[in-house]
């Protein structure tokens, strides 16, 4: 007699209603039984997963199409301008080929329709701040990983809460939708890499679980370059060694791939499998806070180099007391017509954050600079060396 095994129990969440149950792998749920929606989160562990990664689609485009609707089926790209690149494109113009960091003038020449927007940044923190606010409405533990993304452990809230992570996840991603206007994709997982590969699958407005049973088997035919925690440079060498997949990079040759990944080798070998023992650290240190921009048109012109210095501290101090931070250490950053970039700092003993510190500071380094003649493109500022 062959013991046949039993089906796997399903543990769905309608995106729509929010009903929650379970069914046999022999059963049909594409739809919904309350509402009939077809919007249906299925996995065997939705609901055991504490995991999550949160990201912000198309962040500033979408804060752009939001205060304007006009806008909503145009392919926009936020920065940019005659000289610089591309901060952010929405989904529109993504269809183009357009991404982020591309130089605009590219983005034109593969969308001339695409609508250019001057970023709104101080307008970009206030709405990164309110979704912040939401995530940790649900959690203390939250992870900022930029002004539009985050890391949540909701680990112990299932009590305070009486949801499962999955339910209070879904909640809240409507409630960002309805309250504030924009869409967010969420990544459920058993740890932070998986969480954040899962938020990037379903995009715009996704929902996306992997658990560790899976991990292994799901990765194994995805490229290395999708694993959170390996730059581009690092991807490029190995794909040059053969190693393309990440079930390839998981049985590479230990001392080969260390050449490359050094004393990171060994950790990147179990990302490759789903494994990440890092945990979301609420209180990790913000290490600087910069400023800077691309000037149309290259600039030696001292007078003109400080006013624009001028403007971006400004910028940079107000975005320093707004979190409430000190600086020790003020670096100056230049990139000139030839694209070589030059970084000059200076340290002091008292911690500042006013404009007119951080400004004789950075007017001192670029006196020294300015004074050889050379024309920039790009100018920034920023302090680093923080205490509260």
């Amino acid at each position: 007699m062959i013991a046949s095994s039993s089906p796997t129990v399903y543990q769905i969440l309608c995106r729509e209603c929010g009903m929650v149950g379970h069914v046999g792998s022999n059963m049909k749920h594409e739809f919904c039984p309350i509402c009939n929606a077809a919007d249906i989160i299925s996995h065997s562990n939705l609901f055991d997963l504490t995991i999550a990664h949160i990201d912000c689609d198309a962040f500033y485009a979408s804060i752009e199409k939001r205060d304007n609707p006009k806008l909503e089926d145009k392919p926009v790209i936020v920065g940019g301008g005659e000289r610089g690149v591309v901060a952010a494109a929405c989904y529109v113009a993504r269809k183009y080929g357009i991404h982020s960091a591309m130089p605009a003038w590219q983005a034109k020449k593969l969308c001339p329709d695409v609508v250019i927007i001057r970023p709104r940044m101080s307008l970009y923190r206030e709405v990164g701040l309110a979704v912040r606010e939401k995530m940790l409405s649900l959690t203390p533990m939250v992870q900022p990983i930029s002004i539009d993304e985050a890391f949540l452990d909701l680990d112990g809230t299932q009590k305070l809460h009486q949801a499962s992570p999955a339910q209070m996840l879904h909640h809240l991603q409507k409630e960002i939708m309805a309250e504030i206007g924009i869409s967010v994709s969420i990544g459920l997982a058993s740890n932070k890499s998986l969480a954040k590969m899962a938020s990037n699958q379903k995009k715009p407005y996704g929902f996306f679980a992997i658990s560790s049973f899976e991990a292994e088997s799901w990765l194994a035919p995805k490229p290395i370059s999708i694993l959170f925690g390996i730059g581009r440079s690092s991807v490029s060498k190995l794909n040059g060694l053969g190693i393309f997949t990440c079930s390839e990079l998981s049985k590479a040759d230990k001392f080969t791939i260390s050449k490359i990944l050094g004393n990171q080798t060994e950790k990147i070998k179990e990302l490759a499998r789903g494994i990440d023992r890092r945990p979301v650290a609420p209180n990790r240190e913000t290490k600087s806070l910069s400023t800077e921009t691309t000037f149309r048109q290259d600039i030696s012109n001292f007078t003109l180099l400080e006013a624009e210095l001028e403007a971006l501290t400004i910028k940079l101090s107000d975005r320093l007391k707004s979190v409430r931070l000190y600086g020790t250490k003020v670096t100056l950053k230049l990139k000139s017509s030839s694209h070589q970039t030059i970084t000059r700092s200076l340290t002091i003993k008292s911690p500042i954050n006013m404009t007119y510190e951080i400004f004789e500071i950075g007017r001192k380094l670029l006196q020294k600079e300015a004074g050889k003649k050379a024309s920039y493109r790009l100018l920034g500022i920023a302090v680093s060396g923080f205490s509260d």
